[in-house]
């Protein structure tokens, strides 16, 4: 055995060292050593949820990279690819404030690794809940003739939790309802949104209830009629004229099916006694329930006062018109007074539109003979005048009056 080691001794290690030489130049030419390095790997946090059971969270969303650099062999090199690089970084055991963990790397395979940063500065912060108003806005318009109601909603409140310094800027918690034309009652559910006083939503804070319920009617609108409702009297000599609201119509708001029914409103009752002269009065509606008026001007009822008064007319006997006589009779007017007076009692402003030629006394002869007569002459006077008198005398009431047969020589 020993003489076959010791043969060819030198034909063996010069085998050897060509065996050396070209494994070398392989290894050194077809795989040699490189470097790669790989930016912006990122760190994952370890052990979060164990430091949020102790009161505790990583504040802000900052998004934590290192720099890697791998050295081997080529093919154990590019054998690693980007997502079997580990950056990691253990938050157990820190305290609130700013502190520096350090960062662990790990690679698969037979590879050096080098990284930076090896320590990272982060910040924890306690864990707060705290109440937040909500806040429902509405965008847009209902359609036309339609006005909006008072929107309600349900929470008016909500927790908010998270890291006290974002929790700290959340203002509100808020909705939004986006209206298109709409013309029915609104009932619907929206997520809400947590926001700081620039409206900018605030992330990485929770809202213990995420959703509001929101109820918003839409109302009609209708203009109707305004009816005064006044109880006035007025001594004697004096009566009401007219009674006016004004404004006289009024835009109200309501449910459809409320309104449906309503073509009018009343005012609230006035009753004022022994009126002499023109009154305003400022009242409000007596609205129905669910009814409310558009604009909230008051309504002025404006009560108007006039005195009235008596006039005496005095009609000649020649211009007493004698109707509907007979052929070939005449009427023989010496027995008749040369006048007689038309008294008229109306309102000053009636009086003011009487003109003496409206008047006329008139005697319907018809079917009368020659004879002797007492007739009620009648006072006509224009229809809109004569609706609106209070009081119409004829004195005398009577007239004597005498048909002529001018062919009947014994009656002439």
């Amino acid at each position: 055995m020993n003489k076959f080691y010791s043969r060819n001794v030198m034909p063996k290690v010069i085998s050897i060292f060509f065996a050396l030489t070209i494994w070398v130049y392989v290894m050194s030419e077809i795989n040699p050593r490189i470097t790669r390095d790989e930016q912006n790997i990122p760190v994952n946090f370890i052990n979060i949820e164990e430091i949020r059971e102790m009161g505790l969270v990583l504040k802000g969303s900052e998004e934590y990279t290192i720099r890697v650099r791998m050295t081997g062999r080529r093919d154990e090199v590019h054998g690693v690819t980007r997502g079997q690089i580990k950056a990691t970084a253990d938050l157990l055991g820190y305290r609130t404030g700013i502190n520096n963990i350090p960062v662990e790397v790990s690679v698969p395979g037979e590879v050096d690794v080098d990284y930076s940063p090896k320590f990272i500065r982060v910040e924890l912060e306690e864990i707060v809940s705290r109440q937040k108003p909500v806040n429902v806005t509405i965008e847009g318009t209902p359609r036309r003739g339609f006005l909006l109601g008072d929107v309600q909603y349900e929470p008016t409140v909500v927790w908010v939790e998270g890291a006290e310094s974002l929790v700290n800027a959340v203002e509100r918690v808020e909705a939004t309802v986006r209206l298109s034309e709409e013309f029915q009652n609104i009932s619907t559910q929206l997520t809400l949104r947590p926001v700081n006083s620039r409206g900018e939503e605030v992330k990485d804070v929770t809202l213990q209830t995420t959703r509001v319920n929101i109820q918003l009617p839409v109302d009609q609108l209708k203009t109707v009629e305004v009816v005064p409702v006044v109880q006035a009297t007025t001594p004697e000599g004096y009566e009401i004229n007219s009674i006016n609201a004004n404004p006289n119509t009024v835009t109200i708001r309501g449910q459809g099916e409320i309104l449906e029914g309503i073509n009018y409103v009343n005012t609230e009752a006035v009753t004022i006694d022994n009126i002499t002269e023109d009154r305003n009065v400022t009242v409000d509606l007596d609205l129905p329930e669910g009814v409310s008026i558009v604009e909230a001007d008051n309504i002025n009822i404006r009560i108007s006062i006039e005195r009235i008064i008596e006039e005496t007319y005095a009609i000649s006997r020649e211009d007493i018109i004698f109707k509907n006589l007979g052929d070939g009779l005449v009427v023989d007017k010496s027995n008749i007074p040369e006048t007689v007076e038309v008294k008229i009692l109306a309102t000053e402003s009636t009086m003011q539109t009487i003109n003496r030629g409206d008047l006329e006394v008139v005697v319907d002869m018809e079917s009368l003979e020659a004879n002797d007569y007492t007739i009620e002459p009648v006072v006509n006077l224009p229809f809109l005048i004569e609706r609106r008198i209070r009081g119409l005398q004829l004195i005398p009431s009577s007239i004597n009056v005498r048909v002529i047969d001018p062919n009947n020589e014994e009656q002439v």
